[in-house]
């Protein structure tokens, strides 16, 4: 379920940003920066949110997420598959269970914009750190102020 989530968010995120340019430009552009040793990631985008019955919303979710380079265990094609699956996995999520709808309801009333930079402060921000004993991502809510983190190792993500 959780991989079938991300797959359908991952291509509502990549349907709905063509406006950005052209797709060709967007399957060219690299994802992944590599600097001081490390794998970065960083996406920010906007998503609106129309679920009936709701006031119509804007949310800003700035997602960063690192990993050591070369000799690390992950590799660069996971890296992007975990930090994807988890931004939209707990993003989606999270979103859904705010409104009371069931995820799979909730993508059918939302677009994503993807940004070039923030516009001002996010709202949410995902930070995920990788490393080779395990990974820690924490969530936060800039407006409140409230923050979830979780630390695993790597059996404990892939025992479940």
């Amino acid at each position: 379920m959780i991989r079938a989530l991300g797959l359908i968010a991952c291509l509502c995120l990549l349907g709905s940003s063509t406006t950005q340019g052209s797709w060709r430009e967007q399957l060219k552009a690299d994802l992944v920066t590599v600097s001081r040793g490390k794998m970065i990631l960083n996406d920010v985008g906007l998503y609106k949110i129309d679920v009936p019955g709701h006031e119509a919303a804007q949310v800003q979710v700035k997602i960063h997420s690192e990993a050591p380079a070369g000799g690390g265990i992950i590799s660069r094609d996971n890296f992007v598959s975990l930090t994807t699956l988890l931004g939209s996995t707990v993003f989606v999520t999270a979103l859904a269970a705010s409104y009371q709808v069931p995820a799979s309801d909730f993508l059918q009333h939302i677009d994503y914009t993807q940004l070039k930079s923030a516009i001002g402060t996010p709202d949410l921000e995902l930070n995920i750190t990788m490393t080779n004993e395990g990974m820690q991502f924490e969530v936060a809510n800039t407006s409140s102020g409230q923050k979830n983190r979780s630390t695993m190792t790597w059996e404990q993500v892939f025992s479940k």
